[in-house]
């Protein structure tokens, strides 16, 4: 055992020798139990040193969905191909619905999530909309046409056109709607639903357009 391979040993445990001295070091400690030791003690030391932090669950969501593992995965490739993004761009998108801060609540039983889309969606309101069981989202004509996918129902979400002709939608169903039609939601059970509507919405005769959210 040699001085320079005892002064060695904390600089192993952090890991950052060359590979010849970490060599140097390994081959010693296999000679050597009290050196073996030794180094288990710079190691413990250098363990205690960083202090283990458990992500929030905004980020652990954020960081599964970016991975492909969250639990709206499923549609990665058709929002991607509905906001013209990549489909990692889809995924990242997707945690936003997890997460309980990217939510605005305009109105009770109603939440909104807006988001930026690809360069074919640069005139078109992007967004989640999430309605608790029974809320209804107010009678609002299309100013162009407007692409709906249902990521969640926990019953279904009923689509009730001005003329009173109703369709009831689920999971993995798309609803497209031509410019200037108009109707209004009803969520029978929690539902969570991605929009894209080009050129925004009007309620009550009112432009709803919605600026561009950086995300």
């Amino acid at each position: 055992m040699t001085p320079d391979i005892k002064e060695l040993l904390p600089l192993y445990a952090l890991g950052i020798l060359d590979a010849d001295e970490e060599r140097a070091v390994e081959a010693a400690v296999a000679r050597d139990p009290a050196l073996a030791a030794e180094l288990a003690s710079y190691r413990d030391a250098a363990t205690a040193m960083i202090a283990p932090e458990t992500p929030s669950a905004d980020v652990k969501t954020r960081l599964l969905a970016s991975i492909g593992a969250g639990r709206f995965e499923r549609f990665s490739t058709a929002m991607g191909r509905l906001f013209d993004v990549t489909v990692d761009r889809a995924r990242e998108i997707l945690g936003l619905a997890d997460r309980t801060a990217s939510w605005e609540l305009p109105m009770p039983g109603v939440g909104l999530v807006h988001f930026d889309g690809g360069p074919a969606c640069a005139a078109a309101d992007c967004g989640f909309i999430r309605l608790a069981d029974g809320a209804v989202f107010p009678p609002h004509t299309h100013r162009g046409e407007e692409v709906s996918l249902i990521l969640f129902t926990r019953g279904s979400l009923r689509s009730i056109a001005k003329d009173g002709t109703e369709r009831m939608l689920h999971a993995g169903e798309e609803l497209v709607l031509p410019q200037g039609s108009e109707h209004h939601l009803i969520a029978v059970g929690e539902c969570i639903f991605a929009a894209r509507a080009m050129n925004g919405i009007e309620i009550g005769g009112v432009p709803m357009t919605t600026p561009r959210s950086g995300r």
